[in-house]
């Protein structure tokens, strides 16, 4: 019997990692969750491949990665991505020698094909692996997933709770349907069909714009069969993946006139050399602007640049699949209807299979006759089959245009007219984004923007219309808020930008600010372009003045807004501020938490805080600046004054707890403890206050 071939994997959801074992013939795992204890194993020398996540932090993968590569020279370095951390991650990773990466979501036959090449292991059928041993390892499996789903479905609860109150958020609302639809995907490689039905039924509800409190019963009776169908025993999944037999055949009708294609623009990617410069050849006689692109891991980047009507994929390429390429586009707002096309030359069943599940459009086999590849690239780009994205789309932010997002607003500022509801209007800049440019390279812009296209959507309600201007402007109109709710929110949001860092093409990290202006409708003005004009204005005035970065039109600047809550928590404990968070939020308190002392201090110290809290609860034993320090800055600018201040700690003396006290403390309550108790405590203070 030939000797196992060992694995050493960290990051990875439980079900990837156990069909990993299961598929692969002489394959043993070894699961990390500790860095340094992985590190240590990978020093070994005795790993065939490791296998890492960016959900780990990137400075522990490559230290990791450095001790395998150190003590062997055979070892093979496999690394999972996802599609929205690609260019970073790549970027940061290009010190360290990657044999292959996977994008997230995986593909797992694809990704089971790609390690067994690399270990030169085979790969079982899903019925082969499945022996006497096939139940233990699905329970075992099932152990590790099941506290996730649980979580997930904590998390559900949550948000039911918030709609039933009708005070959820957009955030909650977004997150409650990932956790949703991560629970769909996290349930059924288990057997729990029906689970798994009822999760994405739940997805779906909440992805609903039009959400109300009433969808919250029918929702939390979901819950209840969502847990009670999660009680059985877990299942091997049975068979594997349905095969597709779809006819392969050329396009009918005539090809069109050579002179359409002119202005078309498509890009290319193959290792090989040779092919690209004859399919560059070829499709230029055609009026066809060609770009090329022999390395895979620059894809991202040269896609954003050209902007192509079609994409030519090869199939099998160094460190990154066509097949995986293929998904990053169809998994993409900007670019899911781009026609793709892939030429290969591997033409058996199971591969073509594997080209049209990732989302292709149609396929060429090598060596090709140029008049059928001709014709099918014709079929896609100008038939009525091609695949285009909106012309009042963005391809870069994702976003409505101008022109768009102008008649979306002019749609609810008429229904505010009907029903005397507010309606304000904010206009939204990167500051200095042209000269961003200019310093760090074209597509770092292009980075910028699509993240700030990515959060703005998520930070707004369905109602609310968030659109791009051009350049480096955003217009949001916010339906049912006044200025000053919509500069609050406005406010946060700035906040969130600018705690963002871009990775530069020259490998710097770049941090950009934004500001805002809001106008309000009829109180500012009655016309998109009258609104839009106020709340410009006055972002030119906070940006010159340097105050604050949110202006409010016809408001005088007295700088940043502060943000009010019932409760501050200051605590490094990651489970127990969770867990008072949700305590107190459940009770409709608002609440804001700090993990370190300086960050609490900066944010609750200064002419105009960041937040302003009636209670502080204020752990002792805190990195950074400790509890004790925290208490001591607060009285020194006299928030003790006007705010409660208890502290948490597991230290009981009579020294400590007289300090506390001294410096201004009301309370001292030691750990553990019983939130009832801490709860009645604090609504004790909030009446007091009151």
């Amino acid at each position: 019997m030939a000797e196992a071939v060992r694995l050493l994997v960290a990051g990875l959801p439980a079900e990837i990692v156990r069909e990993i074992g299961l598929r692969l013939r002489d394959v043993t795992i070894t699961e990390f969750e500790n860095t340094q204890q992985m590190g240590r194993a990978a020093s070994q020398g005795e790993a065939r491949l490791v296998l890492l996540s960016d959900t780990l932090p990137t400075q522990d993968s490559i230290y990791i990665a450095r001790r395998a590569i150190d003590a062997s020279d055979t070892v093979r370095i496999a690394f999972c991505i996802s599609m929205a951390q690609a260019e970073g991650m790549l970027q940061a990773l290009k010190e360290i020698r990657v044999d292959r990466f996977f994008l997230s979501p995986v593909d797992v036959e694809e990704m089971l094909r790609e390690l067994a090449k690399m270990c030169e292991v085979d790969v079982l059928a899903p019925q082969e692996s499945h022996g006497d041993n096939i139940a233990a390892a699905v329970f075992d499996a099932w152990d590790r997933a099941r506290a996730t789903a649980f979580k997930k479905i904590d998390a559900l609860d949550d948000a039911a709770i918030a709609l039933l109150d009708n005070s959820i958020s957009s955030d909650l609302k977004t997150a409650a349907e990932r956790s949703a639809q991560s629970l769909a995907e996290l349930t059924a490689p288990f057997g729990f069909a029906r689970a798994s039905g009822i999760a994405r039924e739940i997805a779906d509800r909440f992805s609903n714009s039009s959400l109300t409190a009433v969808d919250g019963f029918g929702i939390s009776e979901q819950l209840l069969a969502l847990r009670d169908s999660l009680q059985g025993a877990p299942q091997a999944p049975a068979g594997g993946p349905a095969r597709d037999d779809r006819a392969l055949s050329l396009p009918a009708g005539a090809a069109p006139p050579e002179d359409s294609l002119e202005g078309s623009r498509v890009l290319v990617v193959d290792d090989d050399v040779l092919i690209t410069r004859g399919l560059a050849t070829l499709l230029k006689r055609r009026g066809i602007a060609v770009t090329i692109l022999n390395d895979p891991l620059r894809f991202w980047s040269v896609l954003d640049d050209t902007k192509p009507n079609l994409v030519m994929l090869d199939f099998e390429m160094p460190k990154l699949s066509g097949t995986e390429l293929c998904r990053v586009v169809r998994n993409d707002r900007r670019w899911s209807e781009l026609p793709v096309v892939f030429l290969t030359g591997h033409t058996d069943q199971d591969s073509i299979h594997r080209v049209f599940a990732a989302g292709a459009d149609d396929y060429v086999g090598k060596p090709f006759v140029a008049a059928e590849l001709m014709m099918r690239i014709e079929s896609r780009l100008i038939g009525v089959k091609a695949r285009r994205a909106p012309a009042d789309t963005d391809p870069v932010t994702g976003l409505p245009t101008a022109v768009r997002t102008t008649e979306l607003i002019d749609r609810f500022l008429r229904l505010a007219r009907r029903k005397t509801d507010p309606y304000s209007i904010a206009a939204l800049e990167i500051d200095a984004l042209a000269s961003l440019s200019e310093t760090y390279g074209r597509s770092i812009a292009d980075r910028v923007l699509r993240a700030v296209g990515e959060l703005l959507p998520k930070s707004f309600r369905g109602e609310d219309v968030v659109g791009w201007w051009g350049g480096a402007e955003f217009m949001i109109g916010m339906y049912g808020s006044s200025k000053e709710h919509g500069a609050i929110k406005l406010t946060q949001i700035c906040t969130k930008i600018a705690e963002q860092s871009f990775m530069a093409d020259d490998g710097r990290g770049v941090r950009v600010v934004a500001s805002a202006g809001v106008a309000q409708y009829q109180v500012d003005g009655d016309t998109v372009s009258a609104l839009r004009e106020k709340a410009l204005v006055v972002l030119r005035e906070v940006r010159e003045i340097g105050v604050n970065r949110v202006g409010i039109s016809g408001v005088q600047l007295t700088g940043a807004m502060t943000r009010r809550v019932d409760v501050a928590i200051v605590d490094d404990d990651v489970a127990l501020v969770s867990l008072l968070q949700h305590a107190m939020e459940s009770r409709n308190l608002k609440v804001a938490t700090f993990a370190d002392g300086e960050s609490a201090v900066a944010a609750l110290t200064g002419k105009t805080p960041e937040v302003q809290a009636m209670v502080i609860l204020l752990g002792v034993d805190l990195p950074a600046l400790n509890g004790l320090d925290v208490l001591r800055r607060l009285k020194a600018v006299e928030v003790t004054r006007a705010s409660s201040v208890v502290m948490l700690t597991a230290r009981t003396g009579e020294r400590d707890v007289l300090a506390a006290l001294e410096l201004g403390a009301i309370d001292h309550i030691s750990k553990p403890f019983s939130v009832p108790v801490l709860m009645h405590k604090v609504r004790m203070v909030l009446r007091q206050g009151q």
